[in-house]
């Protein structure tokens, strides 16, 4: 299982991937829609990790993956 990270800040992105993390730094919805709709496939995500401004672009997807058992959604404030 590995862990995957997406985030708007470029600190946090490059913090987290230091850390060997596969991460994202996603600006734009339209760009988040697409990398969801990639990582829904893949089956080897154990844990997503996200920041409050990502929860915020797109709550009901976020809150929809909290309903499944994988990955496990954590939520940075």
């Amino acid at each position: 299982m590995k862990i995957v990270g997406i985030f708007n800040k470029k600190e946090e992105e490059i913090g987290f991937r230091l850390s060997g993390m596969e991460t994202n730094l996603i600006q734009e919805k339209e760009k988040l829609i697409n990398l969801l709709e990639n990582l829904n496939k893949d089956t080897n995500i154990g844990i997503l990790v996200i920041n409050d401004d990502i929860y915020k672009l797109l709550p009901q997807e976020f809150d929809k993956m909290k309903e499944k058992r994988l990955p496990l959604l954590l939520k940075l404030n």
